[in-house]
């Protein structure tokens, strides 16, 4: 086994998984649970060596490993229609979602760092309009993204989810670019909001979000807030 990465840099055991299902380029929905398990042990234990503090959350991913191996072992299991139950599947799309939060994370650090680049001249008076594109701060972003998941009363977490509500296919950021173009075709201009309307599960929510930032990337779409507080509305360029 390659320790290249410095273990200090984990900053969780989503982390670290995420780590080994990338370096062992596997599928997010098809995990090899014994091969990752076993990975993940070494490391744990490549931790211990180093008498570094092992917190309650890589103990617990542990032990949640070792049971859905175990369960891999026993009688297939279906639910109430008949249908299989995985026992990967809820751990899956956690660390699903945590890669897009990760994600959106890495593409805001990049928008911040950008501006804290950026040099400005000194302020002159320049007459209000209302049509002027401003400038939604990152913050502004975030809090708005987190009223669209409590709104739909989902959380980030997924701790009290059912496994069986989870969705099962993939969100794809290119069906949603193309899902929102669609919506703006009919709509120039929507509030925030409603650019999640029908969103059902956090991966659905975060998936949007990211295909609307490919878009204002792409020069396609761009957010305004008119003052403090007011919803962000997005428009078609």
């Amino acid at each position: 086994m390659n320790y290249e990465i410095k273990l200090e840099e984990f900053q969780g055991p989503f982390d670290l998984l995420l780590h080994l299902v990338n370096k062992n380029e596997i599928d997010i929905f098809d995990i090899p649970i014994a091969s990752i398990t076993s990975q993940y042990m070494d490391y744990i234990g490549k931790m211990k060596e180093k008498n570094m503090e092992l917190t309650s959350e890589f103990i617990l991913m542990a032990s949640r490993l070792i049971e859905i191996k175990s369960k891999l072992l026993l009688p297939v299991e279906e639910d109430d229609e008949g249908e299989e139950i995985d026992p990967r599947e809820e751990l899956a799309q956690r660390l699903y979602e945590y890669k897009i939060f990760k994600e959106i994370s890495a593409y805001m650090k990049e928008k911040e760092s950008l501006y804290m680049k950026t040099y400005f001249k000194d302020p002159e008076y320049i007459p209000f309009d209302k049509d002027v594109e401003t400038e939604v701060d990152v913050q502004e972003l975030l809090k708005a993204l987190r009223n669209v998941l409590a709104s739909n009363n989902l959380i980030l977490e997924g701790e009290d989810k059912d496994v069986h509500t989870i969705q099962k296919e993939v969100v794809r950021i290119e069906d949603k670019i193309r899902d929102l173009e669609v919506l703006l075709q009919e709509n120039p201009t929507i509030r925030f909001s409603m650019a999640f309307k029908g969103s059902k599960s956090v991966q659905t929510v975060v998936v949007t979000f990211l295909a609307l930032l490919q878009l204002v990337k792409n020069n396609m779409v761009k957010f305004r807030q008119d003052k403090n507080f007011d919803e962000i509305i997005i428009s078609r360029m």
